[in-house]
C-alpha cells in the first residue's frame, strides 16, 4: 500500500473511530494529546508562549503564560477531534450543540445588498461557525487550499460541501468570492494566518503583525458588510457558545491601499477583543508578531513609493488567499 492510500485510510479510520467513541473519552484523549503536543513540538509551543505573553501583557514567559498556552493546545486538539467527527454528523446535530446569538446582525447586514463578509480567527471551532451559519439557511462560500492526495482533498472539502458550504480553490477564489458578494451572498474567511513579507501590516495587541490582505481587498472591491463570528467551547466540553457581533464599521475614501489597511485594522481590532476574552481558544502556534528587523524593512518599503507597494500588494492578495482557508 502506497503512502497516499495509507494517509487516506488513516483519515477515514480516525474519523470513524472518533465518531464511535464516547465524546467524553475522545476529549480526555485529546487533552492528553494536547499536552504531549505542547511539550514535544517545541517550535510550535515556543511561538505560542511568545504570542500569549504579548496577549496577556506579561513581562516574560512565566507560569501563567505557559498554563494558558497548554490549555490552547488542549483545546486545539479537541477542535481536531470535532473536525474529524464532523463528516458523520448532520448540520442539525452540530447546531444543536451551539447556543448562538447575533443572527439579527447578519440579517441586518444582508439588507445592504452588497454581501456579507464573515470573519473568524483561528479560534474555538471555526469550521463549526460556518456549518451553523449554513444550517440556518445562509448560502456560505469560502476558499480552501488543496491537499494531497486528491482523494484526501475530496474527503476534506466534500465534508464541508455536504454541510452547505461552497468551497473555491485558490485559482478561482478571488473571482468566485467577488461574484458571491456582489450577488449579496456570504463569504467566510480566516484573517489571522501568519504571513512573511506579504499581507497587510496592522497593530495587534500594541505590536505589528501581518494579516491576510484578501478580506480587506474583497470588502474594498464590493463594499460588503463585515461581521466577526466565532464558536467558543464551553466548560465541560459538551456545548459551544456561538456569536455574531455587530458589523464592523469602516469608511471607504477611494484610496485603495489606505482603505484596505483601514479595513484590515478594524477587523484586527475586533479579533483582538475576542482573543483577549478567550486567549486559551486562540490557536496561533507560529510567529505572528513582526521582529524589529521586519518592521524596519516594512517601513523602508513604504518609503520606496506607491508603485512598489502596489506590486507587493498584488502579490499578497493572491498569496493571502491560501491563508484564508478553513484549515
Amino acid at each position: 500500500m502506497n503512502k497516499d492510500k495509507v494517509l487516506v485510510k488513516t483519515y477515514k479510520s480516525a474519523s470513524w473511530l472518533l465518531w464511535k467513541l464516547p465524546t467524553r473519552l475522545t476529549y480526555t484523549l485529546a487533552a492528553i494529546g494536547g499536552e504531549v503536543y505542547y511539550w514535544l513540538w517545541r517550535d510550535h509551543s515556543h511561538y505560542a508562549d511568545i504570542n500569549l505573553q504579548i496577549v496577556l501583557g506579561e513581562p516574560s514567559i512565566n507560569r501563567r503564560v505557559r498554563q494558558v498556552a497548554r490549555r490552547s493546545f488542549r483545546n486545539y486538539v479537541k477542535y481536531m477531534v470535532d473536525f474529524l467527527r464532523q463528516p458523520h454528523l448532520t448540520s442539525q446535530e452540530i447546531s444543536a450543540l451551539v447556543t448562538g446569538t447575533g443572527w439579527d446582525y447578519i440579517e441586518e447586514a444582508q439588507k445592504s445588498g452588497k454581501g456579507v463578509m464573515l470573519i473568524s480567527p483561528h479560534f474555538g471551532n471555526w469550521d463549526g461557525a460556518a456549518t451553523v451559519a449554513a444550517a440556518h439557511g445562509y448560502q456560505i462560500s469560502s476558499v480552501a487550499k488543496d491537499f494531497e492526495p486528491a482523494e484526501l482533498n475530496e474527503l476534506l472539502q466534500g465534508a464541508r460541501r455536504n454541510k452547505g458550504i461552497k468551497i473555491y480553490s485558490l485559482k478561482e477564489s478571488m473571482r468566485g468570492l467577488v461574484s458571491t458578494l456582489k450577488n449579496n451572498g456570504m463569504v467566510v474567511l480566516l484573517l489571522d494566518s501568519p504571513l512573511q513579507n506579504e499581507g497587510i501590516v496592522v497593530n495587534f495587541f500594541g505590536r505589528a503583525v501581518r494579516f491576510a490582505a484578501g478580506p480587506g481587498t474583497l470588502v474594498y472591491m464590493t463594499g460588503s458588510k463585515v461581521v466577526l463570528g466565532y464558536v467558543a467551547r464551553q466548560p465541560g466540553n459538551q456545548t459551544f457558545y456561538g456569536c455574531w457581533e455587530p458589523p464592523i464599521e469602516y469608511e471607504l475614501t477611494g484610496e485603495r491601499d489606505r482603505d484596505i489597511v483601514a479595513i484590515t485594522q478594524a477587523i484586527a481590532n475586533s479579533v483582538e477583543k475576542l482573543v483577549r476574552r478567550h486567549p486559551d481558544q486562540w490557536y496561533m502556534f507560529h510567529q505572528i508578531f513582526l521582529t524589529d528587523a521586519e518592521i524596519a524593512e516594512h517601513q523602508r518599503q513604504q518609503q520606496a513609493g506607491p508603485k512598489k507597494a502596489r506590486r507587493n500588494r498584488n502579490t499578497a492578495n493572491l498569496k493571502s488567499e491560501e491563508s484564508n482557508s478553513n484549515l
